[in-house]
């Protein structure tokens, strides 16, 4: 067999392997996850903490997740669910240099902590923010004292369907407070109890307040 032959019969060869390759490598990379990848490490209080910086964004954020007990179940013959409920409280620093505190939770079944940055426009993109689910929470602060439940609104982010986030003031929010405000609550009043629904969960708060106050993110955010 001349060279010349074995040259025409080895490259169309090469060329379609080649190709094939290629379609492979795509078709994993589609299967990747769209969230970030989180390094989470469990604190000696029992919380999980999950910081970093978002590449896209470049935000840098810490998130604090300490888990709670449900107490009502949708059904009275419902297991407890895996994972338990959490609160999640996350700071942020954006690379304008504003720095926020945000507090997230759920009722329980949903493992995914990993930070998402806030919806940004694109040119290639939609003009306005994907709507997002809104709910009315009520929040019970048990301690010491007896304070009167207060109701306010929470969003489902479109990222974490699982999760509530205290919707913060706005004109897309009905609530006048900054969540910050209701930390000075917890600090005599060390129980938060969520109810949505058919939904309660208590956390535990001293632990994750004392985490709070060691970070320099949420330091940063007036903490």
């Amino acid at each position: 067999m001349s060279a010349n032959f074995r040259r025409l019969v080895l490259l169309p060869l090469t060329l379609a392997f080649l190709g094939v390759a290629s379609v492979f490598g795509e078709e994993q990379a589609a299967e990747q996850p769209d969230h970030p990848q989180l390094v989470k490490t469990t604190l000696a209080d029992g919380i999980d903490r999950i910081a970093g910086q978002e590449p896209t964004s470049r935000i840098q954020y810490v998130r604090l997740a300490v888990p709670g007990s449900l107490r009502l179940p949708v059904t009275g013959d419902s297991p407890a669910p895996s994972p338990s409920p959490t609160l999640i409280a996350q700071c942020t620093l954006r690379p304008n240099g504003k720095s926020y505190f945000e507090l997230f939770a759920n009722f329980g079944r949903a493992p995914n902590l990993a930070f998402y940055p806030p919806w940004t426009r694109t040119p290639e993109g939609d003009l306005f923010p994907p709507p997002t689910e809104k709910v009315i929470m009520t929040m019970d602060f048990l301690g010491y004292t007896h304070v009167k439940p207060v109701r306010r609104q929470w969003e489902i982010p479109v990222q974490t369907p699982g999760q509530y986030r205290y919707n913060p003031p706005g004109s897309g929010s009905s609530n006048l407070e900054e969540i910050a405000y209701y930390l000075r609550y917890l600090l005599a009043l060390p129980t938060l109890r969520l109810t949505l629904g058919n939904n309660s969960a208590d956390f535990l708060t001293t632990p994750l307040l004392n985490e709070i106050r060691k970070e320099p993110l949420c330091r940063a955010a007036a903490l």
